[in-house]
């Protein structure tokens, strides 16, 4: 366990260092980020005027199941944008920002997952299975904005369900009213999270679904997000994806899936 652990640790320091140098190297490029770099030193929240910006929308997810023969998984999403000095929240997750040290800022990080978890009647595999539930995930988050790009990471726990890490880079390209942002992440998930997800109890033990107790796992993902903002107040915006599991998650007797496409849409009004 401890093995995988390092080894899971080395491969996102890794994934890291290439995506910090990538950023190094352009940093020298002229635009808005560069300017803000001329600032140094760790600044606690802001000491600019504080101005509040918010809007109110609703959206949806569509997910393939990663589970044997399982239904395609439908989530409503509340789109809920709120942003001032010292909060920036968007749908389910909420960031208290802690300071900025140069471009890198710091937050405390809240996000609850609408969409994870199964009911034992989403498919055939999980008969006899126990409901498995989403959870409040919370802990540190930081972002590095350069002109090359946004990288971004969290670690965060949710109680009995576990821990993960995610590291996410991401570039904005605007034309016209659209605006395009491809990103690529890797989310590294502790045992404790895929067996909870993904394992097999000995009490849920049927022909065809042997005990299966979780390994940590990491999941990749690649996807682009579409906003389209048709009049100065509203904004439609679309993401679509695919993500691709690891053995730890895998070879659970009741997931079928290695590769999860997935899609949002939302309807977002800015007030201001």
């Amino acid at each position: 366990m401890k093995k995988t652990f390092r080894r899971e640790y080395h491969v996102l320091l890794a994934v890291a260092s290439v995506f910090l140098y990538s950023g190094s190297a352009w940093a020298d490029d002229v635009g808005e980020d560069h300017a803000e770099a001329d600032s140094s030193g760790f600044t606690v929240l802001s000491n600019a005027t504080n101005v509040t910006h918010w809007g109110l929308g609703v959206g949806g997810g569509v997910e393939a199941s990663p589970y044997k023969n399982g239904n395609t998984k439908f989530s409503p999403i509340p789109l809920i944008s709120f942003e001032n000095k010292w909060v920036h929240a968007f749908g389910t997750t909420v960031d208290l920002k802690i300071g900025k040290w140069d471009n890198v800022s710091f937050a405390l990080r809240g996000d609850f997952a609408i969409g994870d978890g199964y009911k034992n009647s989403d498919a055939p595999i999980l008969n006899g299975m126990e409901n498995r539930g989403g959870a409040f995930w919370y802990g540190p988050a930081l972002a590095w904005k350069t002109a090359f790009g946004t990288l971004e990471g969290d670690y965060l726990l949710g109680g009995n369900k576990g821990e993960r890490a995610k590291i996410d880079f991401s570039k904005s390209f605007d034309y016209g009213h659209f605006s395009f942002e491809p990103h690529a992440g890797v989310e590294w998930l502790s045992s404790k999270y895929v067996n909870y997800y993904y394992g097999v109890r000995s009490s849920e033990v049927r022909a065809g679904r042997p005990e299966y107790t979780g390994k940590a796992a990491y999941n990749m993902s690649v996807g682009t997000r579409v906003d389209y903002k048709f009049t100065r107040h509203q904004m439609v915006i679309l993401d679509v994806g695919v993500s691709h599991s690891s053995s730890g998650i895998t070879n659970s007797p009741i997931v079928g899936r290695r590769y999860i496409p997935e899609a949002r849409l939302g309807y977002l009004y800015q007030f201001n």
